[in-house]
């Protein structure tokens, strides 16, 4: 919480909360940190960015948000199918997303890369 403070203190206009590693579980942490922080009003006024690896502690995030928040991030790497059930579910809480240009082949460099029409 003090971190969280102190980065509002500081002009931080977002909060970005990731929990990945491999020592904790990512869902139960996303619960009850954000249960914690969203506790106080000051830390609560300020936008939260759920950023994960794993989309199950995205979804936690988002469950655990008040109001709406920011997805960091969803890409094609699972393939179409996989990201369009996550932009579905992303949309089911109303929160914004970001999208990264990836998918099976990699990392696109340029628009030519993986542009598909």
């Amino acid at each position: 919480m003090e971190v969280a403070l102190s980065q509002i203190e500081n002009g931080a206009q977002v909060l970005d909360i990731n929990l990945d590693d491999g020592l904790i579980n990512g869902v139960t942490a996303m619960r009850k940190f954000l249960r914690t922080i969203l506790a106080n009003p000051a830390i609560a006024a300020v936008p939260i960015m759920i950023d994960s690896s794993k989309f199950e502690v995205i979804e936690t995030g988002l469950q655990n948000c008040q109001g709406k928040c920011i997805v960091n991030s969803i890409s094609l790497k699972e393939g179409e199918e996989e990201f369009l059930n996550h932009a579905k579910t992303i949309q089911k809480y109303g929160a914004s997303v970001i999208i990264m240009a990836f998918d099976e082949a990699g990392q696109a460099v340029g628009l030519e890369d993986r542009l598909r029409i």
